[in-house]
């Protein structure tokens, strides 16, 4: 299949999708970060600088977009994924954005983007607009569903994440959300999936974690600790097996200290190469594979590949290069 990395958070955000959004008044993921201008151009331009053989693609919608109409905005969204898929067989991969917290909607979407699109798993928003985060019982068939695929699901931080009630008034002006409060929005999906028992119920799950799980691995001992003081009935609950079982992905998170306590928490069998873009651009790439160089012998590539058996088998079909001078 020969070498190169594999990118697992990486963004795709097609150029009919951005124009829809603007069409429902959308300028922006989140404060300070405006949505993307994006090409497939861009990503295999920026893959190729930095020996990245595949990306794994995956969208994120604001809040604000997934009001009326949110279901066929989700369905084109996932059929543009696909389409890529099928272009450049070789070169991605894709998940499926879901159409939470529409329970009945998102399960027919799971079967329609897994099933008769053949995408590689699903991202979800660690947080929903009212507030409730992905351990909610009110999702669990979702989760039960997911789990009975055995399938791949890439928790995310919300990208409209609002933290006026966690930073207080003027916080997000001085600090903007994606610095502090995306992390934290992620730390608190795992800690709400991990206390509410969807992690230990859901065993077939994979769930891979952006940003290297936000604090999850600085807070693991922490979280072993809950049953000591705070969470008494979490006593029987195995925290440092839930944790370690987790996959990490390394955008924004590449540095010595983050990687070293990922060491801590997990093998090295569950830690992904992953970059962020378009939103982190090719300093930032370039970077993340300097910091990656000194990880000693963590298998990035094998370790994605096993997660993502389709892409593995696309890979070796060899058929990558064909496409792509096709298409470009």
């Amino acid at each position: 299949m020969g070498g190169g990395w594999i990118d697992v958070h990486h963004h795709s955000y097609h150029p009919p999708l951005i124009a829809e959004l603007r069409r429902r008044g959308v300028t922006h993921m989140a404060p300070g970060v405006p949505l993307p201008e994006w090409t497939v151009e861009d990503s295999l331009r920026v893959m190729d600088a930095n020996d990245v053989r595949a990306a794994i693609l995956s969208i994120l919608l604001p809040d604000a977009a997934l009001g009326q109409g949110a279901a066929s905005l989700v369905r084109q969204a996932n059929e543009w994924s696909a389409e890529l898929v099928r272009d450049f067989p070789g070169r991605f991969g894709a998940l499926a954005v879901l159409p939470m917290p529409d329970v009945e909607t998102t399960l027919a979407e799971i079967e329609y983007a897994l099933d008769v699109l053949g995408l590689d798993g699903v991202v979800m928003s660690a947080s929903l607009a009212d507030g409730r985060y992905l351990g909610d019982p009110a999702f669990a068939p979702v989760f039960d569903e997911l789990d009975r695929r055995g399938a791949v699901v890439f928790v995310h931080p919300n990208p409209a994440y609002r933290c006026d009630c966690v930073g207080g008034p003027g916080f997000a002006a001085k600090v903007p959300p994606p610095l502090v409060d995306f992390v934290m929005d992620t730390t608190r999906a795992v800690a709400d999936l991990l206390f509410g028992g969807t992690l230990g119920r859901c065993r077939d799950i994979r769930f891979v974690l952006a940003h290297a799980g936000g604090t999850v691995p600085f807070l693991a001992w922490r979280l072993e600790l809950a049953a000591t003081w705070v969470l008494p009935g979490a006593g029987e609950l195995d925290v440092a097996g839930e944790l370690r079982r987790l996959y990490y992905e390394t955008a924004q998170a590449a540095s010595p200290a983050t990687l070293a306590c990922l060491a801590e928490v997990t093998g090295k069998e569950n830690v992904l190469f992953g970059t962020d873009f378009p939103f982190m651009r090719d300093a930032v790439v370039s970077g993340t594979l300097r910091h990656l160089a000194d990880a000693g012998d963590i298998p990035f590539r094998d370790n994605a590949l096993a997660l993502f058996p389709r892409l593995a088998d696309r890979l070796a079909a060899g058929r990558e290069g064909a496409a792509d001078a096709a298409r470009l």
